[in-house]
């Protein structure tokens, strides 16, 4: 009872903490610029929003100039009558209760309820904190099963203030990554209690079916974290074999495919609104280049490579050796992940991903790659003294790192080239703000 007890105490702290960092954060950036909750990318997810409930997806009723104001993430088609983003609508309806929660509030507190005011902007806060803490929750309940409690505690714990998570959970609020983040997290804790869908009945698979549309609506490319659902664990080819065979067995992937088929059917009518047809690529020139991916550029770059931004990747990487050398389940298949992960972001027409904080493609399968740190903590726990001391020093170090850069940097990088060194290294030496 009293384990219990501490651990509400702990996260409603926790919990806490977070929702202040994040108003603390946004408070000094005011609205519409590139800093607040809603503007380019972020807009463009959040548009379906007030499209729906306010405006009715007539471009005319939206606030004058409101796409330009909000750094063109969305288009206001008046001559067609149509309102257009390339986006799809899987952030929105993540923070659908949240804008509820905002239009409830927003005349009583003498707001604008017109989608756009303050309140508006606050209810991506709370709804980036909520999917940060459920995300975290259930990592944390999925590496305990795993592993031992206190290194469930220390990886959880790790993943969130060493990486790029924090930034993207914390100031990009409106950004995707972590809701992506949480929905793999409750994927794994799900395949984890279930034994990858051994205990499923018709409508556990059809909530599953749910979960994975939520998942692919959100990012596209995260299809390939689904790949977890068929290697993560498993040994030899046999058990490959029997995964595939249970997964499209008629029981598992009817309900399945229709839980899919409910969550994507909005974004079909959707994509027939704008283009007159059912299916669309709404990216227009925006593609893959699978001939030259830039690897190398993503992961070492002063322009948002991963490694430089997040070093924390590094010690993933480091452990997953590891795991491999000592024939440890996963290794190969982590890495396996990694590469190929890499090799798809990196095929990508704007490989630096714009004003990023980082290579943040990445972000979300830190929920994958918590099992090779959980790994590192769980034997250097019951190893020696000075294989602890100097893990948890690393470590350290590596969150010191992150929290400095995250509050240096401005958002975007300012180099004159993907390789301006000079402007990486005045980085970290430049004061926080």
């Amino acid at each position: 009872m009293k384990g219990r007890l501490l651990f509400i105490i702990c996260f409603l702290s926790f919990a806490g903490i977070a929702l202040f960092l994040t108003f603390n954060r946004h408070s000094k950036s005011g609205y519409f610029n590139y800093h607040s909750e809603i503007w380019a990318d972020k807009a463009g997810y959040y548009v379906y929003l007030p499209a729906t409930f306010n405006f009715k997806f007539n471009p005319s009723n939206f606030p004058d100039s409101v796409d330009i104001k909000t750094g063109n993430g969305f288009f206001l088609d008046k001559e067609n009558g149509k309102v257009i983003t390339k986006y799809t609508y899987g952030v929105a309806l993540l923070q659908t209760p949240f804008y509820a929660v905002a239009e409830l509030l927003a005349k009583p507190l003498n707001y604008e309820p017109n989608g756009f005011s303050p309140i508006y902007h606050w209810s991506i806060n709370v709804a980036s904190v909520f999917y940060l803490l459920l995300g975290l929750l259930f990592l944390k309940k999925y590496l305990k099963i795993r592993f031992d409690n206190r290194s469930s505690i220390f990886t959880v714990l790790s993943i969130f203030l060493a990486t790029h998570l924090y930034y993207y959970s914390i100031d990009e609020t409106g950004m995707s990554h972590v809701y992506s983040f949480s929905l793999f997290c409750l994927f794994l804790y799900i395949i984890e209690i279930t034994n990858h869908l051994a205990k499923f009945n018709f409508w556990m698979s059809f909530v599953f079916g749910l979960l994975i549309g939520l998942i692919l609506l959100i990012r596209p490319t995260n299809i390939l974290f689904l790949s977890t659902f068929i290697f993560l664990d498993n040994k030899n080819w046999l058990g490959l074999r029997q995964r595939l065979q249970k997964l499209f067995s008629y029981k598992f992937l009817i309900p399945i495919v229709f839980g899919i088929s409910i969550v994507a059917l909005p974004q079909l009518l959707y994509w027939n609104y704008t283009s007159d047809s059912i299916v669309s690529y709404s990216y227009g020139n925006e593609e893959f280049n699978w001939v030259e991916p830039k690897m190398v550029n993503v992961w070492f770059s002063p322009n948002n490579g991963l490694f430089l931004y997040t070093p924390f990747y590094l010690l993933i990487i480091a452990i997953i050796l590891i795991m491999i050398k000592y024939k440890q389940n996963n290794g190969v298949y982590l890495l396996s992940l990694f590469l190929v992960i890499s090799y798809v972001f990196s095929s990508w027409w704007s490989w630096s991903f714009g004003c990023a904080f980082g290579s943040r493609s990445y972000v979300e399968y830190l929920a994958v790659f918590s099992i090779p740190v959980a790994y590192g903590f769980h034997n250097l726990i019951r190893g020696n003294k000075m294989q602890m001391i100097f893990f948890s020093v690393l470590v350290m170090l590596l969150i010191a790192f992150n929290l400095k850069l995250t509050y240096s940097y401005d958002g975007c990088y300012y180099g004159s080239s993907p390789w301006d060194w000079d402007w990486y290294f005045e980085l970290i030496q430049s004061p926080t703000k």
